[in-house]
C-alpha cells in the first residue's frame, strides 16, 4: 500500500543535512541513526524518506543525471529474489517457444515491428544483453539491444558482430552466427540515423525499437510473469551449472575443492554477463546450483543423465541439464 504520512526530505545547510517532516525539522536521535543506516548518497537531489522502516522503498531521490532512483528494504530484496529464482524453472520451460516465435518472425519480409522486436529479443535471449535505453545511450555512452547503433555492428552472410560500451563501461564483443539475424540486420543497416533497430508501421513511418516493444513481445509469447532480466538469470545460472556439471567429481571431495569448483562456476558466468564475481553470484545464478558443490550425489546424478541427453530443437543440453539440476536440488540427496 503506498505510503499515507508525509514524508522526511533531506535539505542541505552548510556541509551537512537536516531533515524536516512538512516545516518541522526531524530531532529523534533513533530517527536520525536510522536515516544515515540508509546511507543516501550526498549526491542525490529531492531525497524523500519513509517514515516507515518496514516501507518497500525506504528512501528516493534524484542522482546527478537526473535519474530516479530508490533504496529498497532489504526485506523486500530478498523476497524478490527469492521469486525470482523460484520461476526460473518455468521461465527453461517457455524458452523453446519463445525460441519459435522468434524464428518465425525473423523470416518475415516487411521491417515492421514483429520483425525488428524478434531480432532484439535474439541479441537478448542468446547473447544476453541488456536492453538498454535511450537516456543511457545519450548522456553515458552505455548501450543495449535496442540502442545499438550503425558502428557497433559488422555484417557478413551469416554473422553479426558487435562491438560497443555497455553497463559501467563494459566493452562487449560477441559474434552472432544467425543467417536470419544477419540478413534483418543488413537491412536494418541502410536505414537512416545512428540508432539499428527501427522498425515501420503500417503507414511506413519509422519509429525507434523502444523497451515497451521488447517487454510487449515477451508477456505475450513467453508470459507475464517473465521480464528481458530473466535471460541474465538463466544465462548465468545455465552457464555456472555447466561448469560445475564439467567438472570431475573428484573435485568435489574436500571444502578447498568445492569452494575452487564454485569459485570458477561463478566466475566463468561472471565472464558472460559482464558483471562482477560478488554481484552474478549473489543476483545472477541460483541459489541451488550454488549449494550443489556440497551434495556430489546429486552432481554425479546429473552428469550420468546429462551423458544421455542430446539437444532439442531451441533447448540444448546445457540448459536441459540445468533444468534437471535444478529439479534434483529440490529435494537434495547425499
Amino acid at each position: 500500500m503506498p505510503e499515507r504520512r508525509p514524508r522526511i526530505t533531506r535539505h542541505r545547510r552548510g556541509r551537512r543535512f537536516v531533515y524536516r517532516v512538512g516545516h518541522r525539522q526531524v530531532r529523534r536521535r533513533e530517527e536520525l541513526l536510522r536515516i544515515a543506516r540508509l546511507a543516501i548518497p550526498p549526491a542525490w537531489s529531492d531525497v524523500e524518506i519513509s517514515r516507515s522502516p518496514s516501507a518497500k522503498v525506504l528512501a528516493r531521490g534524484r542522482d546527478a543525471e537526473g535519474r530516479t532512483q530508490r533504496i529498497y528494504n532489504p526485506a523486500f530484496r530478498r523476497r524478490q529474489e527469492r521469486r525470482k529464482f523460484e520461476r526460473l524453472p518455468r521461465f527453461g520451460e517457455a524458452l523453446p517457444a519463445l525460441r519459435a516465435q522468434v524464428e518465425r518472425d525473423l523470416s518475415r519480409r516487411h521491417l515492421g515491428r514483429k520483425r525488428v522486436t524478434a531480432g532484439a529479443v535474439r541479441l537478448i535471449g542468446g547473447e544476453l544483453l541488456r536492453v538498454g535505453n535511450a537516456r543511457s545511450a545519450e548522456q553515458r555512452g552505455s548501450y543495449g539491444a535496442t540502442t545499438l547503433q550503425h558502428r557497433h555492428v559488422l555484417l557478413t552472410s551469416r554473422t553479426v558482430r558487435l562491438d560497443f560500451t555497455g553497463k559501467s563501461g563494459q566493452r562487449h564483443q560477441r559474434t552472432v552466427r544467425d543467417a536470419r539475424l544477419a540478413r534483418l540486420l543488413r537491412r536494418l543497416a541502410e536505414g537512416p540515423g545512428p540508432e539499428l533497430f527501427r522498425f515501420e508501421d503500417e503507414a511506413g513511418v519509422t519509429h525507434p525499437l523502444r523497451s515497451s516493444h521488447i517487454n510487449a513481445y515477451l508477456a505475450r509469447h513467453l508470459g507475464e510473469e517473465f521480464t528481458a532480466k530473466d535471460f541474465r538469470t538463466w544465462g548465468g545460472t545455465v552457464v555456472a551449472a555447466a561448469t560445475l556439471l564439467g567438472t570431475e567429481s573428484g573435485e568435489f571431495e574436500s571444502p578447498a575443492s568445492r569452494a575452487a569448483a564454485l569459485r570458477a562456476a561463478v566466475s566463468a558466468a561472471a565472464e558472460k554477463l559482464g558483471n562482477t564475481v560478488a554481484v552474478t553470484r549473489s543476483s545472477y545464478v541460483d541459489p541451488r546450483v550454488l549449494k550443489a558443490v556440497e551434495h556430489p550425489a546429486v552432481l554425479d546424478e546429473v552428469r550420468r543423465a546429462r551423458a544421455r541427453m542430446r539437444d532439442r530443437r531451441h533447448f540444448p543440453v546445457d540448459e536441459q541439464a540445468t533444468q534437471a539440476l535444478l529439479a534434483a536440488m529440490e529435494h537434495p540427496r547425499g
